[in-house]
C-alpha cells in the first residue's frame, strides 16, 4: 500500500488561509484542506475538489451538471450541489469577503429559525432543505391550479433562503425539437452511449468545421450545374426510378444523409458542453426509421449556440446535396454507380432542404434555427395566436405582431397547398388505374380528413401555447395589461436613411435606362465541318495499315492497302490482248503492201497459164472424140477442169485488185474499236488495283482507333474502314430559343465557351438558321449552325458548351422585362376581342 500526498493549487472562491493537498492511495486520489489559523484540515471526495476547480467558468446549474456528467460519465443533481455548497459555508470554508461566484451568493448568508419566541441560526443545509421542498410545494400547487383545484398552501418563506421555481419550458431552439426536448420523442430504441466516441473523435472532426468557407462555392456551382443540366437529370431520375424500389431509397438516406445529420448534430452539441447521453433510431411520420440523438442539459447553451446546434444539420444537408451533384455531373459520362450514387444523394437533400428540414414554415432544423434567431421557444404557437387574435380582433401583448401573423398564414397556406398537392397526386394514380369518378371522390375524401386533422393540430398548438402563457405569468406571479401593451416609441427617422433610400432609388434608375448588349444564346454541340467515311468498293484482305488512329495526317496519305493479286493478273492479260490487237491495227493501216500485190499477181499469171492449156486442150479431145480417140468422160472432163481455171482466173484477179486495194475504213474501225474494249477493261483492273489502297482524301483527323489490329483481316465491299473528319474549322449547332429568333441574322458574331475549355472563347459567325422549330422538353427551340475557327484542333466533335450570339443593344428594363413583354403583346392579346 503506498501513499502519495502533493500540493495543489487551491481552487477559487475559498479563503486564502487555506491549504489543499491532493492524497493518492492505491490510485485513488481524494482532497484535503488544512485551515492554518484554525488548525484544522478538512477531506473532500474528487467529485467535490472538480466541482470547486471548474464552477469559475460555469455560470448556470446546468452547465456545471453538464461539465460534471462529461468528466464523471454520471449525472448530478442540482440539490447535491446545494448541499455541497452549503456543506462548505456551514464549515466556513467559503471566502466571505471577496467578490464571490453567484451560485454561491445565496450561501454567504444564514436564514434564521423562529423557535419559543427565540431567532436561532439555521444552518445552510437547512436552508437548501427548505428551499427544495417550497419548490415541490410550489409545483404541485401549479398542478393542481392547472387541473381546477385548490393549490395547497405554501410554507412560509424563511428570510434569505432562495426559491427555486420550476422549468417548464427549454430555451428556443431545442423547446419542442425531437431529441433534445423529450416531449417531442414518443419511441427511440436506444442502439448505444456515443459519450466515448464523441471525446476520442472530436480532435479528428474538428477542423471538417473549416469546410463550411468552400461551402457557398460548392453550393453555387451546383444549383446551376442542376439549373443548367436539369432535363439530364429528369432522364437520369427517370432510369433511377426504374430500377430502385422505395425500400433502397429509404435505406439509403437513412445510412448517408441522415446518419452523416445526426453525428454532426451529436458533435456540435458535444463541443458546446451539452451531454449526447444516447444514440438511437426512431420513426418519423409513423413509418420513416431515423438516427436520433438524446441530448440534454441544453439549458446551459447560448443562443448563438443554440443557432449552431440547428444550423448543423443544414449545412451538412447543403453539403451533401452540393457533393452529390458534383460527383453526379463529373461521373456521369461513365455510366456508373458513383453518378447513380451521387445524384441520389443530392436530390434527397435537396428535397429535404425545400420540404422538410430546411423550410422554416415545417418543424424540423429550420424551423428550431428561426426559433433560436428570435429567442422564440413557441414561435408556432406564438404566431398561430397571432393570427388569430388578428382575424377574431382580440389583442394579446406578447403576440402582436406583423411579421408572427405573416409567418403563421405562410405555414397554414403551405400546409393547406401541401394537402392540396397530395389529393390531385393521389387523384391522377386512382383515375390512371381505371377508377372513374371514384377516384376524385376518393380523392377529396382525402383532402377533408387531412385538412381537418391539420385544423386540429392548429387548435392543439394554440392550446398548448396559452397554457405555457399561463404557466409563465403564474410562475412570474405577473397579470397582463388590461388594454394590451403600449406601442414601441417610434424612433426618429435617420438622416443618412433617408439619403440612403433616395440614392438607392435614384441608382435603380439609372441602371434600368442604361444600354444592355442583348445577346440571345444557347447550348450547342460541335460537329466537323468535313467529314467523310474511308471504304472500298471491292472486297479483299487488308494487306498492310500504316496508322493506328487518332493522327493528323495530311491529304493523299495512304491509310492501308488491300491485297489486289487477282486484279493484277487480270491488268497483265489484258496488256497481253491489247499488244496483239494493236498489231493487227497495224497491219490493216499498212496494206496495199507491196509484196502482197507481186504475188497476187504471180497467182493470177499462172491461173492464165494453166487456163491457157486448158482452153487448148478442150478442141484437141473434141476431134479426137470424133475420130473416137476418146472418151465422151475425157472430153467432159476437160472442159470442166477449163472452166474451173477459168473461175481461178477471175479469183486471182479479184484477190490481185483486192491486194491493191489495202484494207478498208471500216476494217481498221472494227479492229481500231477492239482495241479501245480492251484498253478499257485493263483500265479497270488497273483502277481496281489502285482502290486497294486507302488514301486520305483531305487534311485532317484520323477518328477511328485501333485499325492496326485490322491487319490480314477481310474487309467486304462497301464497308467501312476509318471514319475521318476536318476539324481547321468546325460547325456549331446551337439550340437558340424561339422567343430569340427575331435577334439573329446571318452573318451574326458568335462567341462559344465549351465546358472542357471553359476559360477561354472561340469566334465564328451565323452561316445557317433552321426553317424548322423543334420541340424540346425545355421550350421549342431553334437550331443556329455557326462557323467556329478552331486553328489549335482544341474543339473538338461533339463537345457542348454554351454560345452567346450578337443581338441588339437595348435599356436594361427593357432587356430583362422581354417576357412580360411577350406575354402583354401575344396572350393578353390574344384575349382582346
Amino acid at each position: 500500500m503506498s501513499e502519495q500526498t502533493k500540493k495543489v493549487a487551491l481552487p477559487a472562491y475559498l479563503p486564502k488561509r487555506l491549504e489543499a493537498f491532493k492524497i493518492s492511495k492505491d490510485d485513488q486520489p481524494s482532497y484535503l484542506l488544512r485551515d492554518k489559523l484554525l488548525n484544522k484540515v478538512h477531506d473532500l471526495e474528487p467529485w467535490q475538489f472538480f466541482l470547486l476547480e471548474v464552477l469559475p467558468g460555469c455560470e448556470t446549474y446546468p452547465k456545471l451538471q453538464s461539465v460534471f456528467e462529461d468528466r464523471f460519465g454520471r449525472p448530478i443533481t442540482q440539490k447535491q450541489i446545494e448541499e455541497f455548497f452549503a456543506s462548505l459555508a456551514d464549515r466556513q470554508l467559503l471566502d466571505m469577503e471577496n467578490p464571490t461566484h453567484e451560485l454561491l451568493q445565496r450561501f454567504r448568508t444564514k436564514g434564521y429559525d423562529i423557535k419559543d419566541g427565540t431567532a436561532t441560526v439555521k444552518s445552510h443545509v437547512a436552508n437548501v432543505a427548505a428551499s427544495h421542498a417550497e419548490a415541490a410545494t410550489v409545483a404541485a400547487a401549479a398542478v393542481a391550479s392547472a387541473a381546477g383545484h385548490a393549490a395547497p398552501p405554501a410554507p412560509p418563506k424563511a428570510p434569505g433562503a432562495g426559491a427555486a421555481a420550476p422549468g417548464g419550458d427549454l430555451p428556443a431552439g431545442v423547446n419542442d425539437a425531437a431529441g433534445f426536448d423529450p416531449r417531442a420523442t414518443r419511441w427511440m430504441l436506444k442502439l448505444f452511449d456515443p459519450r466515448p466516441m464523441l471525446k476520442l473523435l472530436a480532435p479528428v472532426v474538428a477542423p471538417l468545421r473549416f469546410l463550411v468557407y468552400i461551402m457557398p462555392l460548392m453550393a453555387i456551382a451546383a444549383v446551376l450545374l442542376s439549373l443548367e443540366y436539369s432535363h439530364l437529370i429528369r432522364e437520369d431520375l427517370a432510369n433511377l426510378h426504374n430500377y430502385t424500389t422505395l425500400f433502397e431509397h429509404v435505406l439509403f438516406s437513412l445510412f448517408t444523409v441522415n446518419l452523416a445529420v445526426t453525428l454532426t448534430q451529436a458533435f456540435i452539441a458535444h463541443a458546446y458542453r451539452a451531454t449526447v447521453a444516447k444514440f438511437g433510431i426512431s420513426v418519423f411520420m409513423g413509418f420513416l426509421p431515423r438516427f436520433l440523438n438524446v441530448v440534454t442539459h441544453t439549458e446551459q447553451m447560448t443562443r448563438r449556440e443554440r443557432m449552431w446546434l440547428n444550423a448543423g444539420p443544414l449545412l451538412v444537408r447543403v453539403f451533401l446535396f452540393s457533393l452529390g451533384m458534383l460527383i453526379w455531373y463529373n461521373t456521369r459520362d461513365s455510366a456508373g454507380t458513383a453518378a447513380k450514387i451521387g445524384l441520389a444523394l443530392g436530390i434527397i437533400c435537396a428535397i429535404d432542404l425545400v420540404f422538410a428540414s430546411g423550410n422554416p414554415l415545417v418543424k424540423g432544423s429550420g424551423y428550431h434555427l428561426l426559433s433560436a434567431f428570435m429567442n422564440e421557444p413557441h414561435l408556432r404557437g406564438k404566431s398561430y395566436k397571432t393570427l388569430l387574435n388578428r382575424m377574431r380582433g382580440q389583442t394579446f401583448k406578447e403576440s402582436d405582431n406583423s411579421v408572427l401573423a405573416a409567418y403563421a398564414l405562410a405555414s397554414t397556406v403551405y400546409a393547406f397547398v401541401l394537402i392540396l398537392i397530395s389529393a390531385v397526386i393521389v387523384g391522377v394514380y386512382l383515375q390512371s388505374v381505371m377508377l372513374g369518378g371514384t377516384a376524385l371522390f376518393l380523392a377529396a375524401l382525402m383532402a377533408i380528413y387531412l385538412g381537418r386533422r391539420s385544423i386540429r393540430r392548429l387548435q392543439m398548438i394554440e392550446a398548448a401555447y396559452d397554457r405555457s402563457v399561463q404557466f409563465d405569468r403564474w410562475r412570474k406571479r405577473t397579470l397582463p395589461d388590461a388594454v394590451g401593451e403600449a406601442e414601441d416609441t417610434l424612433k426618429p427617422r435617420s438622416a443618412w436613411s433617408h439619403y440612403g433610400k433616395i440614392a438607392l432609388v435614384v441608382t435603380l434608375l439609372l441602371l434600368l435606362v442604361m444600354p444592355y448588349p442583348y445577346e440571345p444564346g444557347g447550348r450547342f454541340l460541335v460537329y466537323p465541318f468535313q467529314k467523310q467515311i474511308i471504304t472500298s468498293d471491292i472486297g479483299g484482305v487488308i494487306q498492310k495499315v500504316n496508322f493506328d488512329g487518332g493522327e493528323r495526317i495530311a491529304k493523299g496519305t495512304v491509310l492501308a492497302t488491300l491485297s489486289t493479286l487477282d486484279y493484277q493478273s487480270e491488268v497483265s492479260v489484258y496488256n497481253a490482248r491489247i499488244a496483239e490487237q494493236q498489231s493487227v491495227v497495224a497491219d490493216l493501216k499498212a496494206r496495199p503492201k507491196p509484196e502482197e500485190v507481186e504475188v497476187a499477181s504471180r497467182q493470177l499469171q499462172v491461173a492464165q497459164e494453166h487456163e491457157r492449156f486448158t482452153r487448148d486442150r478442150v478442141p484437141r479431145l473434141e476431134s479426137m472424140y470424133k475420130d473416137g480417140t476418146v472418151s465422151f468422160e475425157e472430153l467432159d472432163s476437160a472442159r470442166r477442169e477449163y472452166q474451173v481455171d477459168v473461175s481461178q482466173v477471175a479469183e486471182k484477179k479479184a484477190a490481185l485488185a483486192l491486194a491493191k486495194t489495202g484494207a478498208t475504213k471500216d476494217q481498221i474501225d472494227a479492229a481500231v474499236a477492239k482495241l479501245q474494249s480492251l484498253n478499257e477493261e485493263r483500265d479497270m483492273y488497273q483502277s481496281k488495283v489502285g482502290r486497294g489502297e486507302l488514301t486520305m482524301p483531305f487534311d485532317g483527323n484520323l477518328l477511328t482507333l485501333h485499325l492496326q489490329d485490322r491487319t490480314n483481316s477481310y474487309l467486304e465491299k462497301g464497308a467501312p474502314f476509318a471514319s475521318v473528319e476536318n476539324t481547321n474549322d468546325v460547325t456549331v449547332e446551337v439550340e437558340v430559343p424561339e422567343t430569340d429568333l427575331a435577334y439573329i441574322k446571318v452573318g451574326t458574331k458568335v462567341r462559344v465557351r465549351p465546358i472542357a475549355f471553359s476559360d477561354k472563347f472561340f469566334d465564328g459567325e451565323v452561316i445557317t438558321i433552321d426553317r424548322n422549330v423543334t420541340q424540346q422538353s425545355f421550350g421549342t427551340v431553334v437550331k443556329v449552325v455557326a462557323k467556329v475557327k478552331n486553328p489549335d484542333q482544341s474543339l473538338r466533335t461533339g463537345m457542348t458548351g454554351y454560345a452567346k450570339i450578337d443581338g441588339s443593344t437595348m435599356p436594361v428594363w427593357k432587356a430583362f422585362s422581354l417576357a412580360i413583354q411577350r406575354f402583354l403583346n401575344v396572350q393578353v392579346w390574344s384575349w382582346i376581342p
